[in-house]
């Protein structure tokens, strides 16, 4: 299912350059609910309940290839198999996207996003796909996962800076720095969007990245994911740990189009930036 959205995840395959991680110190003193999730071929190890509320979702790639945490919401009693029966094509209104932690490296690598998730069902998946197209859902890295309605007390952090995602850019409130910032990322589009930050090679840009992919990724990649969001339904908000180090990046949308499914990145949806 969803064969375009699959496709256009193909980075999975970018595994050069310096990973940036992020930290949980700031959320240690705000106080929202830690999860720690450990993704490796081809499953998570993570809690099957966790109460509602304010989250933080640590997520570890421990695996040999890069994996992402998307977290659906399931409505109309709907279920992951339900999810996974579904047909190439946009996902339905009962599956919604509510963001999640977004690639890092493998072998150690960590991406930190928290969600404000309440009661209900979710799909916790991963849509990279691996060299031969198959997606690492449909070889069971899904999970379900039951928020329930014993909020627990907790909130996010105060952000340094605001992300905007819209069609088709990303809205910066200050240019990032060298060192920890925690980022406050809202899609103020009229889709679902993404974000995941690149860290790059040397005279490289978001652009060779994405036509690097588009040539079906041969020779030495342009650049390596560092962290992100996963894919938010209009009006999502989730809060981003990071720690930027020197160097050129850029952060790219490649949800496809609801017009003509090219990803975002194609319609300009990337903004390339350098950190000092």
């Amino acid at each position: 299912m969803m064969k375009r959205i699959w496709n256009l995840a193909v980075i999975s395959l970018l595994a050069v350059g310096a990973y940036v991680g992020g930290t949980a110190s700031a959320f240690a003193k705000a106080g929202p609910h830690v999860v720690n999730v450990v993704a490796k071929e081809y499953g998570y190890d993570m809690p099957k309940s966790i109460p509602a509320g304010p989250t933080l979702f640590r997520l570890t790639d421990d695996g040999n290839l890069l994996h992402q945490m998307a977290i659906i919401r399931l409505k109309r009693g709907k279920t992951v198999a339900d999810l996974t029966k579904l047909p190439p094509g946009p996902f339905p209104a009962w599956a919604v996207f509510m963001g999640g932690p977004n690639s890092p490296l493998p072998k150690g690598g960590q991406s930190e996003v928290a969600v404000n998730l309440p009661a209900g069902h979710y799909a916790v998946v991963c849509l990279i796909p691996g060299s031969n197209g198959v997606p690492h859902m449909m070889l069971g890295m899904e999970r379900a996962l039951t928020v329930t309605s014993a909020r627990r007390e907790g909130r996010r952090p105060a952000a340094d800076m605001t992300l905007k995602l819209v069609e088709y850019a990303f809205e910066f409130s200050k240019a990032p720095t060298a060192g920890h910032h925690v980022i406050h990322v809202e899609n103020r589009g009229a889709q679902p969007h993404e974000a995941e930050f690149f860290r790059l090679q040397p005279g490289k840009t978001g652009q060779d990245v994405l036509n690097w992919v588009a040539a079906g990724m041969k020779g030495p990649p342009p650049g390596a994911p560092v962290t992100g969001v996963t894919a938010m339904e209009p009006g999502r908000q989730n809060t981003l740990m990071v720690d930027f180090s020197p160097g050129d990046y850029a952060v790219m949308c490649f949800m496809p189009d609801a017009k003509d499914g090219k990803p975002h990145a194609a319609h300009g949806m990337i903004h390339n930036f350098k950190v000092m």
